[in-house]
């Protein structure tokens, strides 16, 4: 099976709580801010702090596209290499082991995307394969193991870099005066991260094996989640439907998941949900009958950090690795739902 091998991390420097981000909104939207149904946005957000690539006060003013969208390569591509070095140390191999870059990311356009840019700058093989993905949003980290994983059945002697790097804060519009710009400022954040994948003729010791993936499209769905490309940027498209369909269509797509390696929801030790907002991990549980200790590292992530879209996965699964210490031969469940409107599912053993 193919072996996650290490996980990593980086964050900006510009970190904020989420009051100073509400102060923010308030200089930003005004008389909008004043109903008390959207003040309440920032207290039921299920984040207390996030980090930001800019000085908050930057995001106040409509920056056009081209501009927001060159700071998205000048930031995206140190986060990213910040992670992968780190990620790379962690799993004990070097810039020529990797044989695959599969990068993820919905935030910034890049052609040449970010993972050549990469590759042309730091040490990998001139031969190393790339894959870049973009579009899957917040279920992009799991897509992105996914695909490792199944590049590494048919290629069992290599290795893969999954690298996501998401900035969500420069898709921020303030002149778009409406209340998804709210919501979106109360939920997200910046961040990057890398995880090293192998096969199983590698030599390298697995963390965890992926035993399988699933993904799963929920029918009339398309309008629940995504962007509509504008002149002055990437405008946020979030519909209140997606935690009715969360919790409709979960349980539906993991249970015969499990049930096809002999499991049940009750079998899985640690649930490795991507945490949209604390309402879509409130339907995860109600879906699955499950209770907020099963989805601690979540939660926990949601509140230090924000919802950072594809990366989102990816750092709770190093917090996994780091504050969970799963025991060997325990399993664990990676979910997220992502633009389609999709359920993407990863099933873990770890090692």
């Amino acid at each position: 099976m193919p072996n996650i091998l290490s996980a990593a991390t980086a964050v900006p420097a510009h970190r904020y709580d989420q009051e100073a981000v509400r102060q923010a909104c308030r200089t930003a939207f005004g008389p909008l801010l004043e109903s008390p149904g959207r003040e309440a946005i920032f207290d039921h957000a299920g984040v207390r702090s996030r980090a930001l690539v800019e000085p908050i006060e930057r995001y106040l003013s409509p920056r056009p596209f081209e501009e927001k969208n060159a700071a998205y390569f000048t930031h995206a591509r140190e986060l990213s290499e910040r992670a992968l070095r780190s990620a790379l140390e962690k799993s004990g191999l070097d810039f020529p082991d990797i044989g695959h870059i599969i990068s993820v990311t919905t935030t910034g356009l890049l052609t040449p995307s970010l993972e050549a840019h990469l590759a042309q700058a730091l040490p990998f093989p001139r031969g190393v394969k790339r894959t870049p993905l973009f579009g899957s949003g917040c279920a992009g980290g799991a897509v992105a193991l996914a695909r490792a994983a199944d590049f590494l059945l048919g290629r069992p002697e290599e290795a893969v870099l999954v690298l996501s790097v998401e900035l969500c804060s420069l898709t921020f519009m303030p002149q778009e005066q409406e209340t998804t710009q709210i919501v979106a400022a109360a939920l997200f954040g910046d961040g990057a991260s890398a995880v090293v994948l192998a096969g199983d003729r590698h030599r390298s010791r697995s963390r965890a094996e992926i035993v399988d993936s699933a993904s799963e499209l929920l029918p009339d769905s398309l309008d629940v989640m995504g962007w509509d490309f504008t002149d002055q940027g990437m405008r946020l498209v979030l519909s209140p439907r997606a935690v009715t369909l969360v919790e409709d269509g979960f349980a539906a797509a993991v249970e015969p998941f499990l049930a096809r390696h002999g499991l049940k929801t009750g079998d899985i030790e640690h649930f490795l949900l991507h945490p949209g907002s604390a309402k879509i991990l409130d339907a995860c549980e109600r879906s699955l009958g499950i209770d907020a200790r099963k989805t601690w590292l979540s939660r926990e992530f949601l509140a230090a950090n924000g919802n950072l879209s594809s990366s989102s996965l990816l750092f709770i699964l190093e917090d996994a690795f780091v504050k969970a210490r799963p025991r060997s031969g325990s399993h664990g469940l990676m979910a997220a739902f992502g633009p389609g409107f999709s359920c993407e599912l990863l099933l873990l053993r770890f090692s």
